[in-house]
């Protein structure tokens, strides 16, 4: 469970998938204003051996629209995602599980988390070698995630990836 000082300092979010057939939704902070929207995006790639199933790109983008982040599947088996902004690979996401519940999550070489989803529980974590720094509440339903985040942790990069990871739960576990 994550300390005092972390629930009073850290930063509150709440991931929620839209209704309906699209993959997209938004993040919002703990007063309800609107932080980034997320939908998927054609892979004009074309088929190749990383994405044999044409798996969309995930983005994530400002109210504003003008900074974004993409996801971008390179690696069917083992699944792995780049995390790409401004044309380059700044980060990478390996699911490390065949039950889609333990994710490796590495931005910019520097830092790594492994966020790991214990199946039958609403309340996950995120875990680098600082500790404990990322939590994930689920509820009221399995579109809504509420997310803790410590202190100091630059929150799109990660919160993108996050969101990845919970349209990949919702939608295909």
């Amino acid at each position: 469970m994550p300390d005092d000082a972390c629930i009073a300092d850290g930063t509150k979010l709440i991931s929620q998938v839209h209704r309906g057939g699209g993959h997209d939704g938004e993040v919002r902070d703990e007063q309800g204003n609107l932080r980034w929207r997320y939908a998927t995006r054609p892979n004009h790639s074309g088929l190749w051996l990383g994405n044999p199933l044409r798996k969309p790109d995930f983005v994530l983008a400002e109210a504003n629209a003008k900074e974004e982040t993409i996801i971008r599947r390179v690696s069917f088996i083992p699944s792995t995602s780049d995390i790409v902004e401004k044309g380059g690979v700044i980060g990478t996401i390996r699911m490390l599980s065949i039950f889609r519940n333990q994710y490796s999550i590495s931005i910019g070489g520097v830092n790594s988390w492994s966020f790991r989803m214990p199946l039958f529980t609403v309340l996950f974590f995120g875990k680098s070698a600082a500790g404990f720094e990322i939590w994930v509440r689920v509820g009221p339903s399995e579109r809504e995630w509420n997310i803790l985040i410590k202190p100091g942790i630059a929150q799109r990069c990660i919160v993108a990836a996050l969101a990845f990871i919970h349209n990949e739960r919702y939608f295909y576990s």
